[in-house]
């Protein structure tokens, strides 16, 4: 498998770019490229005699892009040679040699002699080599490797040398650039810079490589202007102003202010982002993380950084951007780098472009017990982690190295403006002493986050409530939403989803398994707004969907592992992220709720509701001007059965009188009734009943196709399609009538698929402004329902429905400057689905509003006006009337406010004009079922 990438890798110019972007100069000589490699016995000690072969650095041997395809075993030393000469004009003062990362440990060697080693697999080091490579001749580079992968408690991140699931094929050796820059005698070693956004400064501290006393000056531009200049003495942390209201750095605007650096004859750049992470009480006193002092929503997508082709190492620096972009394309504003340290330019790429970096630390340890770092996914518990022989943390020299290279990795990205939280631990995987680990961290860099035990065995320290959940609905427990720390979902879902000529290996890990794109989207969606938004609303400050990309086995990635697919609709997914932080943002009090638009499609020729086995026909999904979908097959096939809803709903209004009646088949029973508003008096009638299974009705499959008929003894409907419309029946015991409901030429209603899952969905047809006439009975006197002052309104409906479920819907038809105006919107229940069922019809014709309205109303006063607003929309109903039922009989629930009034304000059509809406009739709904 390989990646685009991959595919037009060029050897002989391998990851070129300058690889340290916040300490930049212009001295670079990459090494990156063809060397030679070789596989000896681990006591081995003398470079070889004999080579195997070419190999490409920087990607390991394991890695098929290095040419090699071998795995070094822990018994093993792996060996690589090169020549290097420094070109003409190079040579300053001291040359430096730079490794961004070797995996595991390593020796250096210039003709034969040693020039240095380093430990650990993660983290960059820097050789002096001057005095070997000063002459400017040809000269041997060599370095030997060793590898112990998880045989020993050394970190090792997700390596293992037997991978499988969620672990993955080891890889070793150098794996990130090699090259070589010349410094003067004097020069920048290291530049610290920490924003300080409450007091409009950025602190700075110069390193001098020489170790010498000294000034440096420091210049900072801001959109290319000079804001500040200062000299600071070497070693020294320094404020520098900036000025007033320094411009911030955030997801919607990565402003970097840009930095330069003079030491004597050395000039390096850097930049730093103004901004501030942390955590505080929103206006309803609960914890959430903020940003720039705010709350702020951290929306990300666990990122494990592997490649199909490289492992480790990116095959471009492009292929870095791709995945950073695309996520934020998706509406993602965090990425949390899972048990690894990425080249510097990966955070150079989330600075620039906006996206929150969390930052595993990676794990070591002996092996792990399964029931320790396996068992708490299904019944969650926690250990103590001071009892270290549990977690795999017996052995003190194992736990003084993680604490090195905890403290190393810090100081590696203390400057990175994007970086906002450190993890340390990740589900108990080689934890130790987390409460201590924290405090240190603390120590290190007050400026950050820190999430202290991701998952579980949660020690009740750092700033976050961190909870894993896999196979079962999440919901923010009473015990999370309490904690005084910010409740954090950081890890979930792992749907998975093979796409057939982009795996890894016929093998397949997920949480959930999906075998149909559109059913793996539709479970991904539902999941972020069933699961993720009410907790949104109760205080939940971040989610972490796992994850970006597949891996190996694991398909369970939103981009397939080779980067060539995306397994989601881009437009959709950005929809739902959008909405899950307007959720957040209007729960934590820091903005209002804001419309959603909702990317839909438009259905213009006939289509089947549902598969032969009764799953919802993926086809069907969408919108219509004209009723095209067939819903013959609601009910039927082998997934067909139970929760299906049939029903007939017509309102309609004159200036005497507003009367309604439905007719309904929801499987176990058949709901009935006639309702009857007295305009002038105020006073209602109702006639209800209500038939054991659908024996009392007869609805056609589809809409159109055949009369609707009750035959209970309490209502008598009869509903009749001919050449100009639909004539409705009705006979109570004290309200009968007879209605005509035109369908003038050229009529358009509104038809729309509502997708909660493929074995739950909805079709409805909304068709408002049909002209009506004839008489309304009530208690033998006789009412005419004149001509172009009364109006009916359609709700149909076929579909199978999930048990619980809340809904708004509201509707209006009149006249409004000479036009013929219907209006209709809808909420709650479309929610995360990809459709809404708002739309405009003036003189008949249909603009559909493909956005998720903001309603406002108070369920303390159901007769106070109630709002409706988007982009496209801009409508109050003042009611006039409140019809309320109740039922609770526990397992079966309804809970009805319908609010009859006259509708006014103002609706944007497709062509983008504004027509006002005027004392247009109608309602709007709140609407609570558990059926």
């Amino acid at each position: 498998m390989i990646t685009p990438w991959g595919e037009s890798l060029d050897p002989e110019n391998v990851l070129p770019e300058y690889p340290r972007p916040q300490l930049a100069r212009d001295s670079h000589l990459n090494l990156n490229g063809r060397w030679q490699h070789a596989f000896t016995a681990a006591d081995v000690t003398a470079a070889p005699q004999h080579w195997d072969g070419e190999i490409i650095v920087p990607f390991s041997p394991e890695a098929p892009l290095s040419g090699v395809g071998r795995v070094l075993q822990p018994d093993e030393a792996l060996w690589y040679r090169r020549t290097v000469q420094l070109p003409e004009g190079f040579l300053r003062d001291r040359v430096l040699l730079h490794f961004g990362a070797v995996d595991q440990d390593c020796e250096v060697l210039l003709d034969g002699t040693s020039v240095g080693s380093h430990r650990g697999g993660y983290l960059p080091f820097t050789l002096d080599v001057t005095d070997a490579l000063a002459d400017g001749d040809p000269h041997e580079l060599v370095v030997r490797v060793r590898d112990v992968t998880d045989t020993s408690f050394r970190s090792r991140g997700k390596q293992t040398l037997q991978p499988g699931g969620i672990w993955y094929t080891p890889q070793s050796g150098i794996w990130q650039s090699v090259w070589a820059e010349s410094v003067p005698s004097r020069w920048v070693e290291q530049l610290v810079l920490t924003p300080h956004l409450a007091t409009g400064e950025v602190e700075v501290t110069v390193v001098d490589g020489s170790g010498a006393p000294g000034i440096a000056e420091v210049l900072v531009r801001a959109a290319g202007a000079e804001i500040a200049r200062e000299a600071v003495e070497l070693g020294v942390p320094t404020r520098i102003r900036l000025g007033a209201a320094p411009r911030r750095w955030s997801p919607e605007d990565p402003f970097l202010h840009d930095v330069e650096v003079s030491l004597g004859a050395d000039r390096v750049t850097s930049y730093f982002g103004m901004r501030s992470f942390g955590t505080g009480q929103d206006a309803h006193g609960r914890t959430r993380l903020l940003l720039n002092g705010e709350p702020y929503l951290h929306a990300g997508l666990l990122d494990q950084g592997y490649w199909p082709d490289g492992l480790y190492t990116a095959p471009s620096d492009e292929a870095l951007v791709h995945d950073i972009a695309t996520m934020k394309d998706l509406g993602f504003n965090m990425l949390r780098k899972h048990i690894k340290i990425e080249p510097l330019r990966w955070y150079h790429h989330c600075d620039r472009l906006g996206m929150i970096v969390w930052q595993d630390m990676v794990n070591g340890g002996d092996t792990y017990k399964r029931a320790v770092i396996q068992a708490p996914v299904l019944l969650p518990f926690g250990l103590d982690d001071s009892r270290h022989a549990l977690f795999g943390r017996a052995d003190e020299e194992g736990r003084a190295e993680y604490l090195s290279e905890l403290e190393a990795t810090v100081e590696l990205l203390r400057s990175v403006p994007s970086l906002a939280v450190w993890v340390p631990f990740n589900e108990g995987w080689g934890q130790f002493d987390s409460l201590a680990v924290t405090a240190r961290i603390r120590l290190l860099d007050p400026t950050r986050v820190v999430d202290h035990a991701s998952g579980w065995h949660d020690q009740a320290g750092g700033d976050l409530a961190s909870r894993h959940v896999y196979f079962r609905g999440y919901k923010l427990s009473p015990k999370d939403a309490r904690d005084p720390r910010a409740a954090a979902l950081t890890e979930y879902g792992g749907y998975s989803l093979r796409v057939p000529g982009h795996t890894w290996s016929e093998d397949e890990f997920g949480y959930r398994k999906f075998t149909d794109p559109d059913e793996f989207e539709r479970a991904f969606l539902r999941l972020q707004h069933t699961d993720v938004g009410p907790a949104l609303d109760e205080g939940l400050a971040a989610f972490v969907y796992t994850q970006l990309a597949d891996v190996e086995q694991e398909t369970n990635g939103l981009l397939t592992y080779d980067r060539r697919v995306t397994k989601v609709d881009a437009d959709r997914v950005r929809s739902s992220n959008a909405r899950l932080r307007q959720r957040h943002d209007a729960a934590a009090g820091v903005a209002a709720p804001a419309p959603v638009p909702v990317p839909e499609r438009e259905l213009t020729s006939p289509v089947s509701l549902t598969l032969p086995d009764g799953r919802l026909n993926p086809e069907a999904v969408g919108w219509t001007r004209t009723p095209l979908v067939n819903t013959d097959g609601v009910g039927r096939g082998l997934l067909g059965k139970g929760r299906n809803k049939r029903w007939e709903y017509w309102a309609v209004t004159t200036p005497t009188h507003v009367v309604a009646l439905v007719t309904s088949d929801i499987d176990y029973a058949a709901v009935h009734g006639i309702w009857c508003l007295d305009r002038l008096t105020g006073k209602a009638i109702s006639h209800d009943a209500i038939g054991v299974l659908g024996r009392s009705v007869q609805l056609p499959g589809t809409l159109g196709q055949g009369p609707v008929r009750t035959s209970s003894g309490a209502v008598r409907i009869a509903i009749n399609e001919d050449s100009s419309g639909t004539r409705l029946r009705a006979r109570g015991d004290r309200v009968s009538f007879d209605i005509h409901a035109g369908r003038p030429e050229g009529h358009e209603c509104l038809g729309v698929v509502v997708p909660w899952t493929d074995k739950l969905f909805q079709y409805t047809v909304k068709d408002v402004a049909r002209p009506a006439s004839g008489t309304i009975t009530v208690d033998g006197e006789t009412f005419e329902v004149p001509t172009g002052e009364s109006w009916a309104t359609l709700d149909h409906g076929r579909g199978r429905w999930p048990y619980d479920i809340r809904w708004n819907w509201g509707a209006g038809s009149g006249r409004t400057d000479g036009k013929v105006i219907g209006i209709q919107v809808g909420g709650k229940w479309t929610d995360g689905t990809g459709s809404v069922e708002n739309s405009l019809l003036v003189d008949g014709r249909l603009s559909k509003i493909s956005e998720e309205l903001v309603w406002d109303y108070s369920p303390d006063d159901w007769m106070a006006p109630w709002s409706v607003s988007g982009e496209a929309v801009e409508l109050t109903l003042l009611p006039f009337h409140l019809k309320e039922s109740v039922t609770d009989l526990k397992v079966f629930a309804a809970r009805t406010h319908q609010c009859f009034g006259t509708w006014s304000g103002r609706v944007r059509d497709a062509d983008g004009t504004w027509h006002r809406v005027e004392d247009v009739v109608g309602w709007a709904e709140d609407v609570h079922n558990r059926w």
